[in-house]
């Protein structure tokens, strides 16, 4: 029988200091490790509510807050060196973001560890303030008393070389791509061994030849790749790689290349057309008034809604058409007020409502919160069983009729990819182990509650688009995990419903989608309750869970937190939303200890 640990009450706000970062499915000891190499035992929990001294602004009580936890000083910030404090504080840590909770009366600010102004990957913190400017939650890592004279943030290697390295070896993995959907580098510290190196990271998104999106880690030094991994967001682990390649079809008619959907003789109008199901939908859509050729692309929605597809694509049009929108694909046209490709018609109209929910509910602005543009490409690649989140794009695959039909008309598929990129814009949670688990588990949940459906259906993840032939199934079930096959992962052969069972292999990322279905339960018992491992949860709905979790996500979680901190952030983020009563946990806050229980999250 599993013990239970008791969570905190609000006379003790939980101030939780991650220990751990997550690669390739490892965690790293216990410890803090400060810049020079020496290891500095930190608590893993700070149990106070801290004060900060009057007349401060928030972004100094936030730098304040930091520096007694880089220092170990756990009293009163009111001290008498306040300002070389926050001076010292600003030097380790910059604020990347921050949000004014107008719901709650809180403030919560997202800040990243830096060494010599170069940020240390993996190290972010978010720290959170009441209405009376005083620090309220803490979770992240810091380096305490670390000495960084001896490291130097000088590198041999440009930016540009850091890219030709990457670019050189994603080629000679899928080989050559014309053009990237996108691609940078940043110089960073990455913790490597005990101690950090300088590196730079880079970051690929692909469509063609093979979708992908890269993360290289290579030395500033030396121009060694330190490590790399594929980090493209799709449905389900794959486990023979080649599954995760396909082909430009380059048979039958080429489609003219048209002006942009969003040129001047342009303007919005309403069409119709099938979706893949064969129902009839009306959109918003673009008419070209010179041409009188119509687009795909909705203009009423943030800076634009627009769907792309890939098929019979020469090499020219991907260049020109790279080279006018950033992004690859054909744009989808009719000369009529019907549009006549399901696929598209799918992926342009579940795109408009997965940005609807979004806004509707939390009133977020599109994946980024600011308006940004959402881009679908279909007909990717020829029989394609996947569908994917590239860092740029949401990409879909037809399917092969058998497995899977065209992946677009799968209404919480479309939420799960979208879902990656608002987390990619949040707590850009780290692609492998269980940073990388808990980002597809948060994919997973929201979009099952984008799609809203009523009874079991509501947590198969796919159930649309997955094994037409056989009703009932579904690609994951949030609600029973062990139902679904995993051959090759698992010793059980099925996707863990308890932290005890997770996987603990270098496959998948690290489990990134296997281990996912153990926050996915958790979900499902906060939403409906139930029993499980002996341990009884009493639901509290999809309105109450889905505001815990999207504020779990975008509040607290960093970048490199795993299963226990996602604990504590539910927590976190049930507590704020629903506060304590008379030193008691209020319902939702019991619902979700007791839930994590339930899995063996503690």
């Amino acid at each position: 029988m599993l013990k239970k640990k008791k969570d905190l009450k609000k006379k003790a706000l939980p101030i939780f200091l991650t220990a751990t970062l997550a690669f390739s499915g490892l965690a790293l000891p216990s410890t803090n490790v400060s810049a020079s190499g020496q290891e500095v035992d930190t608590p893993s929990y700070v149990n106070v509510l801290s004060e900060a001294p009057k007349g401060l602004s928030r972004e100094d009580t936030v730098y304040l807050f930091l520096q007694t936890q880089v220092s170990g000083q756990n009293a009163s910030l009111n001290t008498k060196n306040v300002e070389s404090q926050i001076a010292k504080a600003k030097e380790q840590f910059e604020i990347i973001d921050k949000i004014d909770d107008k719901e709650t009366g809180t403030y919560h600010f997202r800040t990243v560890e830096m060494i010599h102004g170069v940020p240390i990957y993996g190290s972010e913190q978010t720290v959170a303030l009441d209405k009376n400017n005083q620090v309220m939650a803490f979770f992240g890592n810091v380096t305490p008393k670390r000495k960084q004279s001896i490291l130097s943030s000088e590198s041999t290697l440009s930016e540009n070389q850091a890219l030709e390295v990457a670019k050189r070896d994603i080629e000679a993995d899928i080989g050559e791509v014309k053009e990237y959907d996108g691609i940078d580098a940043k110089l960073i510290w990455y913790p490597d061994n005990g101690s950090h190196t300088l590196a730079y990271l880079v970051i690929a998104s692909t469509s063609i030849p093979a979708p992908g999106y890269y993360h290289y880690f290579v030395d500033a030094t030396s121009g060694e790749i330190m490590k790399s991994y594929n980090a493209f967001h799709e449905m389900a682990p794959t486990i023979d790689s080649q599954k995760n390649s396909f082909t430009v079809a380059s048979s039958g008619e080429e489609q003219e290349i048209s002006p942009l959907a969003e040129s001047d003789k342009s303007e919005p109008i309403t069409s119709r057309g099938m979706d893949i199901f064969g129902n009839l939908l009306t959109f918003n859509s673009t008419l070209n008034k010179e041409t009188g050729a119509r687009y795909l692309f909705d203009n009423t929605r943030a800076n634009g809604v627009h769907t792309f597809h890939a098929q019979r694509m020469p090499e020219f049009s991907f260049l020109l058409l790279n080279a006018l929108l950033g992004f690859t694909g054909f744009e989808v046209t009719t000369s009529s007020s019907f549009f006549y490709d399901p696929a598209a018609v799918s992926a342009h109209v579940n795109a408009g409502k997965v940005y609807d929910y979004y806004k509707r509910v939390f009133n977020r602005d599109s994946l980024d919160n600011n308006g940004m543009k959402l881009i679908s490409t279909v007909h990717v690649g020829e029989k394609w069983n996947n569908a994917g989140w590239n860092g740029k794009q949401m990409i879909y695959g037809d399917g092969d009729g058998q497995l899977m039909i065209s992946t677009s008309g799968g209404m919480d598929v479309i939420g799960h990819e979208m879902t990656h990129g608002v987390i990619t814009h949040t707590a850009d949670l780290i692609y492998e182990g269980e940073s990388g688990a808990l980002n597809e588990s948060l994919a997973d949940i929201m979009g099952s509650f984008i799609e809203n459906k009523t009874g079991d259906d509501l947590w198969l993840l796919g159930e649309d688009i997955y094994t037409p032939n056989i009703p009932g199934d579904g690609l994951r079930d949030m609600k029973d995990p062990g139902s679904v096959p995993l051959s090759g992962y698992t010793e059980t052969g099925y996707y863990p419903d308890h932290y005890n069972d997770r996987y603990l292999g270098e496959k998948d990322n690290g489990g990134v989608h296997i281990n996912s279905s153990i926050n996915n339960k958790a979900a499902h018992l906060i939403t409906e309750g139930g029993t499980h491992y002996g341990v009884t949860v009493n639901g509290i709905g999809k309105q109450k869970a889905e505001k815990i979790f999207y504020r779990t996500l975008t509040h607290y979680l960093t970048a490199s937190s795993n299963f226990s901190d996602m604990r504590q952030a539910a927590v976190q983020a049930a507590r704020d939303l629903y506060p304590d009563r008379n030193g008691e946990p209020s319902v939702e806050v019991q619902a979700v200890m007791a839930a994590y229980d339930a899995v063996g999250v503690h």
